[in-house]
């Protein structure tokens, strides 16, 4: 068998012949045609890397604080004959793991039905998941023995600290509220779940939540109460 290469200007082609009863096997290659489109990648690698860096000089880091709104507002409630004043926000945050800055209507729906059943908190303790700015656990801190605020997020728990504060120096506080504490709770952390029960070894006697229903995280919901009950 015998090979041969030719490198016309246009066209590629393959062609098969016999000569002398050995089989020729042509392989024309299109020289040209092949040089312009290794020009063209070339080309287009150049434009390539021309935009990548474009891209990296545009980039802007942010700092976290960035997308955090803390401009929080002194706001009254009512329920009922309990007027409650503390800080939040009246707007929703950029971060959606920042809604707990705000009071939902779910809470209102709770403190509403807690301010008309006073009686059934007296001298309990309890611990509220996902406690946001802290509304429920301000109202109910002035009937019952002990409540625990519980969020996940930092920036949320530092308004719930200060709400504290705020509560404490409040001339509504109830002298037989014994604590208004705040404590970090991911959902499903037994680090924190432990935590929490090292602290407060009696355990609780009420389990409060409002707006905190999540469908994929209904389990560690669950694993917890468990632990609490």
């Amino acid at each position: 068998m015998t090979w041969r290469r030719g490198c016309p200007s246009e066209s590629s082609i393959t062609q098969r012949g016999r000569r002398n009863g050995n089989a020729v096997v042509l392989i024309i290659i299109n020289q040209a045609s092949n040089m312009e489109e290794r020009r063209n990648l070339e080309l287009q690698r150049h434009r390539d890397q021309k935009e990548e860096e474009e891209e990296e000089e545009e980039i802007v880091c942010l700092d976290e604080s960035f997308f955090i709104n803390d401009d929080y507002q002194l706001t009254d409630f009512t329920f009922g004959s309990q007027r409650i004043q503390l800080y939040c926000l009246h707007s929703a945050s950029t971060d959606f793991d920042l809604t707990g800055q705000l009071v939902w209507p779910g809470a209102m729906l709770l403190n509403d039905y807690l301010s008309k059943n006073v009686g059934m908190l007296q001298g309990h303790s309890v611990i509220e998941l996902g406690s946001g700015v802290g509304i429920t656990g301000i109202l109910c801190s002035r009937f019952c023995h002990k409540f625990v605020l519980t969020d996940h997020n930092d920036e949320v728990l530092k308004i719930i600290k200060k709400n504290i504060k705020l509560h404490s120096c409040s001339e509504n506080t109830s002298p037989t509220s014994h604590g208004l504490v705040s404590e970090k709770l991911d959902w499903g952390n037994k680090d924190h779940i432990n935590e929490i029960l090292q602290k407060h070894p009696g355990g609780f006697d009420f389990i409060l939540g409002a707006d905190i229903y999540i469908h994929n995280i209904f389990n560690p919901t669950f694993i917890i109460l468990k632990n609490y009950a």
